[in-house]
């Protein structure tokens, strides 16, 4: 790996008909400061148990990851040093995106040994890796993009026979498959059993050590769906998540968002976190919480909740992540604010959490957030809202998170679910929704005392990175068409303006227009997804979102800014049975333990 500071390291790697690229990896800071005996056990086993579901993710991604692994630690011992660095540089990426693929854009990468060489790697090496090698050859020189299924269907799976699963189409922790030539469902609690059976054992003993009475119901729930699979069981942990109150906190599922399914949006992959709420924010966050009532009553769409139960109002939370797997891990989007459940029967009927992750993102800012500013940004810009930028970034990714728990369907279409009425044009839609949505709540609340109008302003240059950055892509994956679109509907209706300084084109906000044009797309977006109006969602996209002009001059302006960024977490140090009082990070980013979990038949 290339150096680049005492704080991260680059990782170099390249793609079929992209430019080479580097990924960055950063340690991610936390703290057990206060944290009691039993908490820390708790914790320790949490994260033992967000380990073991990785291979679930990863199976889901590609099967053949555990292959292309297998091959290249097999034939490292008898490589040259130079090839061993390309082989330990190949792995770093691997396990970075978590699978053989980039989501951005959705292909394998390559590696750096001749394929004559690695041939003759395979013959030195000892045991028999032939068939490794047939497999793998394909992902390792070959530009295969991702198939829009991922591994949830059968790859010739067609319309019809989607439409003839009829309920089944929609069930979210399950995958398709054709054993014998006719359509089969399986859960992921039945499909992985095994796998889940480690995970379980964990969560059992954090449930036994905990004395927080709404974490030990949770998860003594969470057992169960991992159990059963079942539609109530998953609403029943849901419910008793929401309902928990610990700052000890926990995210674990086999299906939790839906990206990875880019067919037909209805699959979600397995993910996991362990959390500790970080309080340094929390009663400007509670204020944003008590003011969403007012945002929703004055939206700039049809089709409010103009009756808010308080008690379904979202639980807003700053939190830190002691460790994460599935798909939280996968490059080179970056979670950095999430809104769960995505269940919208639970969301309905019981509220949702909207989390904001504070350590890992600000690891996520120090590898390229303010390189990225300085570069497209006029110099007076910077100057003015630089220092302001991550704080700003930070509210309005909680209030793109609040975002997607507002808005109503029609009254025709109440109870019906937005995702499967819009199918795949659905994510990228809700994503532009939840932007936008943050965008015009800032100025709102900025008003209202809450943080100051410059504060506000920043947040919007924040999005500006964003949409800029998100041009050196094909619009393919949800947030970068999301984005796209925005971008090119602010820059044609004169939100924008254009300014040249040292060569280079920067971008500066016409501020009260670009106001303007937030609110007159968010509400039209927001139409269109109370409608469930897929023909009105792929108009707005085939208008607005495309392939820009400047492509290839954001791509070459951010080739030195690292494209992927690997977080490596600390682990709590282990005496025989029991978690101690001390963190210690892993070697290398490889050498986290999720990585070493494999799937258990």
């Amino acid at each position: 790996m290339d150096s680049a500071s005492p704080d991260f390291l680059y990782v170099p790697y390249q793609q079929t008909g992209e430019n080479a690229r580097r990924a960055a990896v950063a340690k991610v800071a936390f703290s057990l400061e206060g944290i009691s005996e039993n908490d820390l056990q708790v914790l320790g086993h949490l994260s033992d148990a967000v380990d073991l579901i990785n291979p679930v993710f990863r199976n889901q991604f590609d099967s053949n990851t555990t292959v292309i692994e297998r091959l290249l630690h097999g034939v490292r011992n008898v490589a040259t040093a130079a090839q061993r660095d390309l082989i330990d540089q190949y792995l770093t990426i691997l396990n970075l995106q978590n699978s053989p693929y980039s989501l951005l854009p959705r292909k394998n990468h390559l590696l750096g040994i001749p394929k004559t060489d690695l041939q003759e790697l395979v013959k030195k090496a000892a045991g028999s890796l032939d068939k490794d090698l047939a497999v793998a050859l394909p992902y390792l020189y070959d530009g295969l993009a991702l198939p829009d299924k991922a591994n949830f269907y059968p790859h010739d799976m067609s319309e019809a026979e989607w439409t003839a699963l009829g309920d089944k189409a929609n069930v979210v922790n399950s995958s398709i498959h054709r054993p014998n030539g006719k359509l089969e469902l399986r859960l992921n609690e039945e499909k992985y059993r095994a796998t889940l059976q480690p995970v379980i054992e964990h969560l059992v003993k954090a449930r036994d050590l905990t004395t927080h009475i709404g974490l030990r119901l949770y998860l003594d729930s969470k057992i169960e769906e991992l159990r059963h699979g079942t539609t109530e069981s998953r609403r029943l942990a849901d419910f008793m998540w929401i309902k928990s109150g610990s700052p000890v906190d926990l995210i674990l599922s086999s299906a939790l968002e839906v990206y990875l399914d880019n067919w037909k949006n209805a699959r979600g992959e397995a993910a996991g976190a362990v959390l500790l709420e970080n309080s340094e924010a929390q009663g400007m966050l509670t204020a944003l919480v008590d003011h969403l009532p007012r945002l929703e009553a004055t939206a700039p769409w049809t089709h409010r909740k103009m009756k808010i139960d308080p008690d379904k109002l979202p639980h807003l939370r700053f939190v830190d992540v002691l460790n994460w797997s599935g798909g939280y891990v996968s490059s080179p989007m970056t979670v950095v604010a999430q809104s769960l459940p995505n269940d919208g029967w639970v969301i309905d009927h019981v509220g949702s959490v909207n989390l904001v992750y504070r350590n890992t993102g600000r690891a996520i800012y120090s590898m390229s957030g303010e390189m990225i500013a300085r570069e497209f940004l006029p110099n007076d810009v910077f100057a003015e809202y630089g220092d302001l930028m991550f704080e700003a970034t930070q509210i309005h990714s909680a209030l793109h998170e609040l975002g997607h728990t507002t808005g109503a369907m029609s009254p025709e279409l109440v109870g019906k679910e937005p995702r499967e009425l819009l199918e795949a044009e659905y994510s990228p839609l809700e994503e532009a929704r939840a932007e936008l949505f943050g965008m015009w709540a800032m100025p709102q609340m900025a008003r209202e005392g809450l943080f100051s109008m410059k504060t506000a302003e920043a947040g919007h240059y924040g999005m500006v990175i964003s949409m800029v950055g998100g041009l050196r892509f094909e619009p393919a994956q949800a947030h970068v068409k999301a984005r796209n679109l925005m971008w090119h509907y602010f820059v044609q209706n004169g939100g924008v303006e254009e300014v040249v300084e040292g060569g280079k084109k920067k971008f500066r906000l016409k501020i009260t227009r670009i106001d303007q044009l937030v609110a007159e797309l968010l509400g039209t977006i927001g139409n269109i997804k109370a409608a469930g109006d897929k023909a009105g969602a792929a108009k707005l996209r085939e208008t607005y979102c495309f392939t820009d002009p400047m492509r290839d001059d954001v791509e070459k302006r951010m080739e030195p800014f690292p494209l992927g960024r690997g977080l490596l977490f600390p682990r709590i140090k282990r005496e025989g049975e029991r978690y101690i009082h001390a963190l210690e990070y892993p070697e290398s980013f490889s050498a986290q333990p999720r990585y070493a979990a494999t799937l258990r038949d």
